[in-house]
């Protein structure tokens, strides 16, 4: 027998050992999660003869519309199926409890981060269409400039590091995160060796959180900085987290560097029908963070 329903308080640990049998992380980095994003409630559960098979997470943040419009959003977050009972449907069958779920509490919309390309056409088939763009770019450190004395980068709080991006995003279609989920990047990016941090190149200032993809290739999760600005601020960055190369992700709708390309990047599925329409399909929304 099927049942799907939201979690308990006196079951996560179970989620914790479902969550490492089907993704492998870092036991630091489950525990994390639990600690600063995990609400019982928000997170939904299907258990085959009361026995965990597969859950979602749900976290709440809002999306700023094109025209100035807001929109109360979910990201759904870590879709894990138990791999001894995969391929009998439970994620589709999650994703089809969660539209309930989140309908039910007013939601205008869901948001998703597929973890990798092939997974676009599996949330696609569950009702999710592309609306999220990252601009890329791939640079070697000795490709970068010597740092200029005038500029910096330091650490910066949570709510500081949301006060930069919220200013500089206020024209950009894109997902605003609540504090709760910047602290979770921010755990996530010291855990690899980075961090978040308050970016000054001349007079612009920006920010940027910073992971560490393995001990010679340091990822800029996003790096909010005017473009004519990056490079000063990499060449910054180069004495505080050095690395044979570097991975820098800035929102697509801004002029990029050269050599810098689109991708897709997160996904979206629209309940609200007016708010939904005010979300081109031409919209180059910027979602920045994805919690992988």
């Amino acid at each position: 027998m099927v049942d799907i329903r939201p979690s308990r308080p006196e079951e996560a640990e179970a989620q914790k050992r479902l969550w490492k049998l089907a993704f492998g992380d870092d036991q630091r980095y489950i525990d994390w999660f639990f600690e600063s994003c995990w609400q019982p409630e928000h997170m939904l559960l299907l258990l085959e003869d009361d026995r965990l098979a597969s859950m979602v997470a749900l976290l709440p943040h809002q999306l700023t519309l094109p025209g100035g419009a807001w929109a109360n959003a979910w990201y759904v977050y870590a879709l894990a199926t138990d791999p001894a009972v995969r391929s009998k449907g439970y994620g589709r069958q999650l994703l089809h409890y969660a539209d309930f779920h989140l309908t039910a509490r007013g939601a205008d919309c869901a948001t998703v981060v597929p973890a990798e390309p092939s997974l676009f056409k599996f949330f696609a088939a569950a009702g999710f269409s592309t609306g999220f763009y990252n601009r890329r770019v791939e640079l070697l450190r000795d490709e970068t400039r010597p740092p200029r004395p005038e500029d910096r980068v330091e650490p910066v709080s949570p709510e500081d590091y949301n006060a930069i991006r919220d200013r500089l995003l206020a024209e950009v279609p894109s997902v605003v995160y609540g504090p709760e989920l910047i602290r979770y990047q921010q755990g996530i990016s010291r855990l690899s060796g980075g961090g978040l941090y308050r970016v000054t190149a001349g007079e612009a200032e920006g920010c940027a959180a910073v992971e560490y993809v393995d001990e010679e290739s340091v990822l800029f999760k996003e790096l909010v900085l005017p473009a004519a600005q990056i490079p000063r601020a990499l060449a910054v960055f180069a004495r505080l987290h050095p690395g044979r190369r570097c991975y820098v992700r800035t929102p697509a709708c801004w002029e990029g560097l050269p050599g810098s390309y689109v991708q897709p990047f997160g996904m979206l599925k629209w309940y609200h029908r007016d708010k939904g329409a005010l979300w081109r399909e031409d919209t180059m929304g910027y979602m920045g963070l994805g919690f992988d």
